[in-house]
């Protein structure tokens, strides 16, 4: 089994807080291209694998159809000048298999933000 990465209160605080202040902005707010709809989805605190952000996207936008290789593109087009974003990785060792699980999330690229 593999184990999320855990998020502090005062680093999912600290997240939330820029994230309100870069949506107040309409950096992401737009959700009517691929690109924006990774970005809504997976910006805050909590960590999500590839498969993961596939499932809520299915959920958040029906009939879309974003595929897990289509996403990390996507997150690879994520730019901290443009978007206020950066994107973050953490790499998990499954302890029953031995295999490496990567997680992913946005989070505002402001240095304020203790991580």
């Amino acid at each position: 089994m593999v184990k999320i990465p855990e998020v502090s209160a005062k680093e999912r605080s600290g997240i939330n807080q820029e994230l309100r202040k870069l949506s107040l902005e309409g950096r992401f707010s737009d959700a009517n291209t691929q690109l924006h709809r990774v970005m809504v989805a997976t910006a805050g605190a909590d960590w999500y694998t590839l498969r993961g952000i596939e499932k809520l996207l299915s959920t958040m936008f029906p009939g879309e159809g974003d595929t897990q290789a289509a996403i990390s593109a996507r997150l690879r087009e994520v730019s901290a000048v443009r978007h206020g974003l950066v994107k973050q990785v953490r790499i998990v060792r499954n302890d029953e298999t031995g295999k490496k699980v990567w997680f992913y999330r946005l989070v505002p690229s402001k240095e304020e933000v203790t991580l």
